[in-house]
């Protein structure tokens, strides 16, 4: 059964391309319209011409989710322009793989927190203001398998992504009683613009991780898409505060 998201409205960050554009794709295909957060403005006009293609409403919101400002008023202008505002994304990110924790400069790990941390919480709490007010929604905020799977020279990446889901249980805890829900998917390894970068620089060995996931390939980022498109439905009302893992068996099952 396909997840049904007929006229609700999704603010989803970072949906600009890969993987926060395949989130957005699979919440249109079931019928959300979408507020594009993007900190690229072109690449937000881009996407949000497609997903207007699937025959919802879309529109693209200039958004640095850093900046909780930023983030405040483009929540309030999807909710504006679009009528109300039901589901929040929190897919913003950034990618850090190299340095290990000695050489890991202030600037990075600020960055990696303003972005992949504070981010998510900028989202949350401003999506959760909303929601709370009309009783209802459904938040999702992206980590990752690093945020409880560490790996050396990721002390950047891993650090927020485990942050973002202690700050998921935590809101969960909180808004549960109030209509409001809110769950993390960690995916791994995904083929996403952000992944392909990181091997053609020679951060990453991806045959490497190929022959380490049971699965034995990468993840296409719709699958991500598909669960958030689950998580946010009617289908999903008694799940809040849940992690779930899509990483082709990677951190769950033994390879031998």
């Amino acid at each position: 059964m396909s997840a049904d998201l007929g006229g609700r409205v999704a603010a989803v960050t970072g949906a600009g391309q890969g993987l926060g554009l395949a989130i957005a794709q699979e919440l249109a295909a079931a019928g959300a319209d979408i507020a594009v957060c993007e900190i690229d403005a072109d690449a937000g006009e881009r996407a949000a011409a497609e997903l207007a293609s699937l025959g919802v409403r879309a529109l693209s919101l200039p958004t640095d989710v850093r900046r909780s400002e930023q983030v405040d008023r483009s929540f309030a202008a999807a909710r504006r322009d679009l009528g109300r505002l039901d589901i929040v994304v929190n897919n913003a990110g950034i990618s850090r793989v190299g340095p290990q924790t000695h050489e890991v400069t202030d600037e990075d790990w600020l960055e990696s927190v303003a972005v992949m941390q504070s981010g998510v919480f900028y989202g949350m709490r401003a999506g959760g203001r909303i929601m709370l007010e009309q009783g209802s929604g459904s938040i999702v905020n992206i980590s990752s398998i690093r945020g409880f799977s560490p790996n050396p020279g990721r002390m950047s990446y891993c650090a927020p992504k485990a942050a973002v889901i202690m700050m998921t249980k935590i809101a969960a805890s909180e808004w549960a009683g109030q209509g409001v829900r809110v769950n993390c998917i960690a995916p791994g390894i995904l083929r996403t613009p952000m992944w392909d970068a990181d091997v053609a620089r020679g951060a990453i060995d991806e045959p490497f991780y190929i022959s380490a996931v049971p699965a034995g390939r990468i993840g296409d980022p719709r699958d991500v898409g598909r669960m958030a498109a689950y998580l946010c439905s009617d289908d999903a009302s008694y799940v809040t505060g849940g992690v779930f893992t899509i990483d082709g068996g990677l951190t769950t099952v033994p390879k031998a």
